[in-house]
């Protein structure tokens, strides 16, 4: 999970393009999708971006989504859609700072067998409410109809400044958690294409403790298959970074949260998190990104437990044995963080993305992305790898890459379905998103694929930052 509001110079001037015809999939069955982000049902894994600061129809950080479409091979760059508020079918209109895809995740929210997308708009103003999120309901012919949802409480704090989902009522329907800038809400699902949903939660103020939410993550923390959610934020009583740990459960997310110490004493700029079971020992770690803390920016992994994450954790940096580089100033060690096998053997590996790394010796802020490995005693900084625009066989000429924030977004999935997760980078500053492959020996760059506006179809700008899902 990637910090919904990062900046990105992206599609700054995105002419918007109408969905690319697909050829027919086959009919998804009506259980939940096998993968979240297989929005038409073909049985392959589809590629998607979020780009808040894209420009649609001369309204500037309107936002847009695009989707790359899965084939055998991998997503083909041929076939993409482009989505805004301005197309037919989404809810709304793009409008100046609407910021429509800061952050996007994908997951089945009706259960029909099609990946769903839910793309915030935390910018969003329709005079009464501020901040939306939106469904692209997924089908046999892509994504198609576009539901908003509103706050059910606070009509003016900025809704949906990120939002996670999962079912944190073990009612075998997906809910939504999702923060402002002062409240944390639990919306319920089932959520339906009418713009319905069921009863919200506001779990504000956690413990009675004033605290400004930062960012929520989701997955399954302890062993009873209920998903879990982790809050992070600044905690203005102690004056410290911290999370709140929700147990999922039948009736709810379980209170009082459980409180988890984090890093720094100042806000959480530029964090991310994700959740992952690094050591397969059934229960879920979180792992937070802290990439201005110290001298390069740090990591820390919280293992799972019966109760939650532990509330220590173990702390990674470029200085930890095994983990390539130097901590320098403004590496950002960190800035986005994403868990997958990538080289098959039953393990969570972590992609942390440096993109502040100085490659060579005058190569500025070209930026990196190390792969942490999982293993029976957790995450190690043993075999891990560096992955930059020198890495043999990576696309692009790295004399371009100065200053081209490699690494600002960072993703792995497995994209073909070889059991070994691709890792997908972003360049954001200089208009490149690169994909490498998995191999039994983790990412490659031979064979990796070089994305870019022109690719896409999308014209030829100096610049194509992403927001990746979860």
């Amino acid at each position: 999970m990637r910090h919904p509001l990062r900046g990105c110079a992206a599609l700054a001037a995105l002419i918007v393009g109408g969905l690319t015809p697909l050829a027919p999939a086959a009919p998804a069955s009506a259980a939940t999708a096998k993968y979240a982000d297989d929005f038409n049902g073909d049985g392959y894994r589809d590629l998607a971006l979020g780009d808040r600061t894209a420009a649609v129809a001369g309204k500037k950080e309107a936002g847009a989504v695009v989707v790359v479409w899965g084939t055998a091979h991998g997503p083909d760059p041929a076939k993409r859609s482009v989505i805004t508020q301005n197309t037919p079918y989404v809810a709304g209109t793009a409008e100046t700072k609407d910021f429509f895809g800061a952050k996007i995740t994908a997951a089945d929210m009706n259960r029909d067998g099609y990946g769903d997308l839910v793309v915030t708009a935390p910018g969003e103003d329709d005079g009464s409410h501020h901040g939306t999120f939106t469904i692209l309901w997924g089908s046999e012919s892509g994504l198609k109809e576009g539901t908003a949802y509103r706050s059910p409480g606070c009509t003016s704090c900025g809704f949906a400044k990120d939002v996670a989902v999962g079912d944190f009522t073990a009612d075998g329907k997906p809910d939504v958690v999702a923060i402002t800038d002062e409240y944390v809400y639990v919306l319920r699902g089932p959520f339906t294409k009418s713009g319905s949903h069921g009863p919200a939660t506001n779990l504000d103020p956690i413990d009675g403790e004033d605290i400004k939410p930062d960012l929520v993550v989701s997955g399954k923390v302890t062993r009873d298959g209920t998903a879990d959610f982790a809050v992070l934020g600044y905690d203005s009583d102690t004056r410290t970074n911290r999370a709140w740990f929700y147990r999922g459960g039948s009736g709810g997310p379980a209170k009082p949260a459980r409180k988890i110490g984090l890093l720094g004493d100042s806000g959480l700029v530029d964090a991310s998190a994700t959740i992952a079971d690094f050591d397969k020992d059934g229960y879920g770690d979180l792992t937070v990104g802290f990439a201005r803390t110290g001298k390069g920016g740090a990591i820390r992994v919280f293992k799972g437990t019966s109760r939650g994450p532990s509330t220590t954790g173990t702390s990674f940096t470029q200085a930890t044995a095994g983990v390539p580089g130097t901590p320098e100033s403004a590496d950002y060690f960190g800035y986005d963080v994403s868990a997958a096998d990538t080289n098959g053997d039953g393990y969570p590996d972590l992609a942390v993305g440096v993109p502040g790394e100085v490659i060579g010796d005058n190569m500025f802020r070209a930026g990196a992305v190390t792969v942490l490995r999982g293993g029976r005693s957790g995450l190690t900084g043993k075999n891990a790898h560096q992955y930059d625009t020198g890495t043999a066989g990576v696309a692009g000429d790295p004399a371009d890459e100065n200053d081209g924030w490699f690494g600002a977004s960072v993703q792995l999935g497995d994209l073909n379905r070889d059991g070994k997760a691709e890792l997908v980078v972003a360049a954001r500053e200089i208009g490149r998103l690169h994909l490498l492959p998995g191999t039994a020996s983790g990412p490659t760059g031979t064979g990796s694929v070089l994305f870019t506006p022109e690719s896409l179809g999308l014209g030829s700008r100096p610049s194509f930052g992403a927001s990746l899902p979860d």
